[in-house]
């Protein structure tokens, strides 16, 4: 007769650790998908130093608010409200993402839901619909899509100091890439 090796302690053991890693998997899976959700806010100064060099291009061109440069400070402009809306590319408005001054991310049935505040709100579903392509991790969301008219592709990705880096590429078809850059940190 044959002893079967899963009998006393091995069984015990062999339980437990399956128990602990049951326990763990999905405290790893959720702290990965925490760090993307919550509500964030630009942070000014720090979006001033991450921005890519683009002719004509400014940091705040897309926010709300209607900012414009009537007031410098040392030199360097500062946005103060009343300028004409900023638009993007033959007067093609620019994403959302680039007009809100702070958002929200949160996991609803079918994927994520961004709520750009006094903006407007997108629903966002893993591979390709409707016309954009995403995917997400634990810290990081990519979405691209294309029109007859230009090419899309934006980023959120929180950094390693907590801080939410949101890139966008607008790539017009005749006319020249813009590159935006905003930092965000986590409200409240």
């Amino acid at each position: 007769m044959k002893r079967n090796p899963f009998t006393g302690s091995a069984r015990f053991t062999a339980s437990l650790l399956l128990t602990v890693l049951a326990a763990l998997l999905p405290l790893q899976l959720r702290s990965g998908e925490m760090a993307l959700l919550g509500t964030w806010t630009v942070n000014i100064e720090r979006t001033q130093e991450v921005q890519p060099n683009n002719a004509n291009v400014r940091w705040w061109e897309g926010l709300e608010g209607n900012f414009s440069t009537g007031v410098y400070v040392g030199g360097v402009p500062v946005p103060v409200g009343g300028g004409a809306k900023p638009e993007g590319d033959a007067g093609i408005p620019n994403p959302e993402m680039l007009r809100c001054q702070s958002f929200s991310v949160e996991r609803n049935e079918h994927g994520l839901l961004l709520t750009y505040h006094g903006v407007g709100e997108e629903k966002i579903r893993s591979g390709a619909y409707r016309g954009l392509h995403s995917a997400w991790s634990g810290n990081k969301l990519t979405s691209d899509y294309e029109s007859t008219t230009r090419k899309v592709k934006r980023t959120l990705e929180v950094q390693r100091d907590g801080s939410l880096l949101m890139s966008v590429i607008i790539n017009p078809r005749k006319g020249k890439t813009r590159r935006f850059k905003r930092v965000f940190e986590r409200s409240g």
